[in-house]
């Protein structure tokens, strides 16, 4: 790494980092505060919800058109260009009270955060070695983790005194341009060329980050359902419970890269759909809040290396002139899934309820831990 401070370039990193988090989970509290407010608007039960999912389509069909982008005109102009959008969009339910607006504001904060995933991942694979990106994304999954818990407590706090509060915290990215600026610089262009072997060799990277991040929406999307109509909890205890997940998915993220100093990419996932498949089983025999607590302690350490052993592993095996379009693919991927998760695990809810759906989630990730094991003796994922 060189030309710049390599400790502004990583701090600069992790805030751009903690962008992805913010999009999402920023509103969630002032949802039904919406629903009440514009309760004169046709099915608004239903068009409040699409403030989380409209972004994550945008994010997932715009990605791959990034991608091209971050290769074609580099990596800043397109990491500036997707913040200004993400403050605009984003912000635009603080000082924008038209419910349509305000939506459309959503579809704008997606593309925002699709440029801004695209080319930040494509700066950690140009600044970083190997060994030192190990390291960077040890503390980026620490830095996301510990922003989710930050701003899904904020916009709780913020919510409670108005329904358009917590779309002020999308202005927070204005305050990191200056140090951005300072930080980051632009790295060489690479030479495009044409490998469709590659293409294919990828396409496992991506179908994993689909299904990992299926798999990471159990928690939001129908954890809180399980919390208030099953076991009889306070709306104030699905944060409590979400933000401790996330504790232990920041503490365990600082770890991966000693982990990895020691395991290849598929032994650690070996063992974090163990930790996964626990975590699971315990709420799927919850009956009490305490023991929800209990449950997130694996769940959170399997998510903490599930996204950053993901992320590094795409990174391992993507060469530099092909970052940008691999990137938008590998986002796309993930949002995809974001999307997916609860319209795949509805038809179970419907069929065996929210319990029924984690034991048979439990199984299903006990079995491919095993196989896992069984094969990461003989096949290795990381590079000599």
């Amino acid at each position: 790494m060189t030309k710049q401070n390599p400790r502004l370039i990583q701090i600069a990193l992790l805030l751009v980092a903690t962008l992805g988090v913010m999009s999402g989970i920023t509103v969630v509290s002032s949802l039904p505060l919406i629903s009440h407010t514009f309760a004169d608007i046709p099915h608004i039960a239903f068009l409040s919800k699409m403030m989380l999912t409209i972004p994550s389509v945008v994010i997932a069909l715009f990605s791959p058109f990034a991608g091209h982008i971050v290769d074609r005109w580099g990596r800043l102009k397109p990491l500036y260009t997707g913040i200004a959008l993400f403050v605009l969009g984003g912000s635009s339910g603080f000082y924008l009270h038209d419910f349509y607006i305000i939506l459309a504001g959503r579809s704008v904060l997606g593309l925002g955060v699709a440029l801004i995933m695209t080319s930040s991942t494509a700066l950690i694979g140009d600044y970083f070695d190997e060994q030192t990106r190990h390291t960077f994304m040890s503390r980026q999954g620490m830095a996301v983790a510990l922003g989710g818990i930050l701003f899904i407590t904020a916009g709780g706090v913020l919510a409670q005194m108005h329904w358009s509060y917590p779309f002020a915290i999308y202005l927070l990215p204005l305050l990191y341009v200056p140090f951005l600026l300072k930080a980051l610089y632009e790295p060489a262009k690479h030479t495009h060329i044409a490998d469709a072997e590659l293409e294919s060799s990828l396409l496992p990277v991506y179908i994993t980050a689909f299904f990992v991040m299926v798999l990471f929406y159990m928690l939001p999307t129908q954890l809180p359902y399980l919390i208030v109509d099953t076991l009889g909890g306070e709306p104030s205890s699905i944060g409590f419970v979400i933000a401790t997940a996330m504790l232990f998915n920041a503490l365990t993220s600082m770890q991966y890269a000693r982990l990895k100093k020691r395991f290849d990419y598929l032994q650690i996932y070996a063992f974090t759909f163990l930790l996964f498949a626990t975590g699971v089983f315990l709420i799927a025999r919850a009956n009490s809040i305490a023991t929800l607590f209990f449950a997130t302690v694996p769940m959170g350490m399997a998510f903490g290396l599930l996204l950053v052993n993901t992320n590094a592993w795409f990174l391992s095996k993507v060469p530099p002139h092909k970052r940008g379009k691999a990137s938008g693919i590998l986002t796309s991927s993930l949002f995809l899934g974001q999307f997916s998760s609860p319209l795949l695990f509805e038809p179970i809810v419907s069929c065996y309820g929210i319990q029924g759906l984690f034991m048979i989630i439990a199984s299903i990730a006990l079995f491919i831990a095993m196989v896992l094991f069984y094969f990461s003796s003989s096949f290795r994922y990381n590079t000599p």
